[in-house]
This record gives C-alpha cells, sequence and structure tokens, in this order.
C-alpha cells in the first residue's frame, strides 16, 4: 500500500499529500471502508494470491530478529502486521507509517491493545528522516504502486534508514518466468490496474538506488518468478 510522511517526524502540523497516482488508480480500495475491512480478512488475501501472501509474510519474517527495531513503509491487508509484531516481541519497536488517514485509523483500531511495541504514523516514505538508525526497513508491496521517480525517492529512503549490518526488505512483484501459466494474465491485469508494476519486470530494485555499492543484495523469487524477496544488507565501512 502506498503512504507518505513529513521530512521531519516530529512536525505533526506539516500536511502529508496523498501522491496523484495513489489517488487516480487505488482510491476505491484505500479510502473505502468497506472495501478495506473486505481485503483486510486473511483468507481473501489467500484466495486472491493462492496463498503466496502467507508464504511471502513468513518469507519476510525469517529477516526480522526478535526485539528489533523495525519501520515499515506502508500498511497492508492481512496477518503480515500480526506477524511482524509477535516476531518483534514486546521488547522491540515497531513502526508502521503510512499516509492514508483512513488506514491509519482502521489500523489503531484493529490493532488496539494488543501490541505494545506497535505504532502508526502518518508519514511520507520518500522523505522520511530519524534520528536513529533501525535494524530492519520493510517495504512490503509498495514499489509496485509508485512511478518510477517514487520508487527511487523511496528506495533510497530506506535505506538510509539502517546503520551498518542493517537491512532493507523488499517484498514485491517480479517478472514471472516465460512458462508461468499466470503470466499474460498478470501483464493485462496490470495494464488496466497498476501501471507502474511492470516497471519491477524491467529491472532489479537494487537499480533503484543511488547509492547501492554501499549494500549487498540478494534476491530470493517465488511462484515461477512472480513475487520477490530483495534483501539490501548495509556494509561495514573499512577503517
Amino acid at each position: 500500500m502506498g503512504f507518505y510522511k513529513m521530512e521531519n517526524s516530529t512536525d505533526k502540523n506539516q500536511i502529508v499529500k496523498l501522491p496523484l497516482n495513489i489517488k487516480g488508480f487505488y482510491s476505491w480500495l484505500y479510502d473505502s471502508d468497506k472495501m478495506s475491512e473486505f481485503f483486510d480478512k486473511q483468507y481473501v488475501n489467500d484466495i486472491l494470491t493462492l496463498g503466496a501472501c502467507r508464504q511471502l509474510s513468513y518469507e519476510l519474517a525469517r529477516e526480522i530478529p526478535m526485539n528489533a527495531n523495525v519501520i515499515q513503509f506502508g500498511i497492508t491487508f492481512g496477518n503480515q502486521i500480526d506477524l511482524i509484531a509477535r516476531k518483534i516481541t514486546s521488547y522491540g519497536k515497531y513502526l508502521v507509517i503510512d499516509n492514508n488517514a483512513k488506514q491509519i485509523k482502521r489500523c489503531e483500531n484493529k490493532f488496539y491493545g494488543l501490541y505494545p511495541q506497535l505504532k502508526f504514523e502518518k508519514a511520507d516514505a520518500s522523505r522520511f528522516k530519524s534520528d536513529t538508525k533501525f535494524d530492519r526497513v520493510i517495504c512490503y508491496n509498495l514499489l509496485h504502486e509508485l512511478p518510477p521517480l517514487s520508487k527511487i525517492k523511496v528506495v533510497d529512503s530506506a535505506l538510509n534508514l539502517v546503520g551498518p549490518k542493517g537491512k532493507v526488505i523488499f517484498i514485491d512483484y517480479h517478472n514471472p518466468s516465460k512458462w508461468n501459466p499466470l503470466r499474460y494474465f498478470i501483464r493485462m491485469f496490470n495494464r488496466l490496474f497498476q501501471p507502474f508494476a511492470e516497471k519491477l519486470w524491467e529491472r532489479g530494485i537494487d537499480m533503484y538506488a543511488t547509492k547501492s555499492s554501499d549494500f549487498s543484495w540478494r534476491k530470493n523469487t517465488y511462484w515461477g518468478g512472480m513475487y520477490q524477496k530483495t534483501v539490501a544488507t548495509r556494509k561495514s565501512k573499512p577503517f
């Protein structure tokens, strides 16, 4: 899902504007209470993704250590946030930022009192800055919603938030293998409803980073190449 934050997280008076592409293509989902409630059901996600969302959430959780300080770009549907909050435990910190006030409110109600380590904030991921570094940054199914320039800004923003050996985990779409029977259906769907998704078919996520050499990159693909987990680990600087 999309989202967007203030330049300084302590500045609560700065207005966070919704990106035009989110307004144009995704408002039917993110601005609708009924649609959000429907798609938030885990079994709906399992049906629509043929179970892939469940696997991707567990693959994400494998990258998250206990008691970690974690930030996530974008609210998600289903049980993904629950899974990570439990993995971090109450001794860690879990901040989820998003630019949509309705989604923030929905999640604050959904998770009220469940996880003391979990907090939500209305924020712009492309400009998010923090005085402290995070152990992990999660960017879950967000980049495919953004035009190329916004992809670059969000990737750079995520990479800037981790210190030495810190990791940024990107979960998103990928170029399906030519033998994947869903490849051409997905392409047609993208042309109609997700016009920026195929930019992730054309180039790797590391190619959207302006300082990619500061990180080591690892990529795994799933479901016939349809999805990817790309992990960027900041290199330790030599003495």
